[in-house]
């Protein structure tokens, strides 16, 4: 099964582009957090289901949102036009679903793999840490977000995704990730706030 696997690689990189916040490098540093949490973690996963789930759960970004839902609704036919098994269609289906935290939330999406608990560890992580917060800055001037929106965005979103990591590993790298993107925010505040710059 290599072969769908180069696929899905070529598909997410050719249809995601080279950004920085959203675009085929924050899918390979997901797989490297993924493969990560597993080797810390002890974990026994289906290599063919966590490298589909990880290469496919954002390529519905160049549709639109629900990102999650449009990179599932392509994964399915994707995954079946090269006869994968239905039990496999499903746990990737499932995984790119529940990575999103609104979208399963809205839509009662529960985890049914192992697969699917370390796709959504490890696409949170990359939120994090320096990472995150050049990414979100990333994002926001693509948009034409402001300031106050950026430093809204860390605090309402950000700062919390440590709390809904699953595996030990992914908690304690959450907690170091985030309180070195804490540092800087405070310290983009206070600079933005005795410049007068602040909005």
């Amino acid at each position: 099964m290599e072969g769908v696997v180069a696929e899905a690689r070529r598909v997410a990189r050719e249809s995601l582009g080279s950004d920085f916040d959203h675009g085929y490098p924050h899918v390979e540093r997901v797989r490297k957090w993924a493969w990560e949490i597993v080797r810390e973690e002890g974990l026994k996963v289906d290599p063919l289901v966590l490298d589909l789930s990880v290469y496919l759960h954002d390529v519905g970004r160049v549709i639109g949102e629900p990102h999650a839902y449009y990179s599932a609704v392509f994964a399915a036919g994707f995954l079946r036009r090269w006869g994968l098994d239905d039990a496999v269609v499903e746990k990737v289906v499932n995984a790119i679903e529940y990575h999103s935290f609104s979208y399963s939330r809205s839509k009662k999406v529960w985890p049914m793999s192992t697969e699917a608990l370390v796709l959504s560890d490890a696409d949170k992580l990359d939120a994090l840490g320096v990472v995150g917060f050049l990414r979100v800055f990333a994002y926001n001037w693509k948009t034409g977000g402001s300031m106050d929106d950026i430093i809204r965005h860390f605090h309402e979103k950000i700062f919390r995704l440590k709390d809904l990591m699953h595996f030990s590993y992914s908690k304690r790298k959450a907690e170091e990730l985030t309180s070195r993107v804490e540092r800087v925010v405070k310290e983009l505040v206070e600079e933005l706030s005795s410049s007068g710059k602040e909005s």
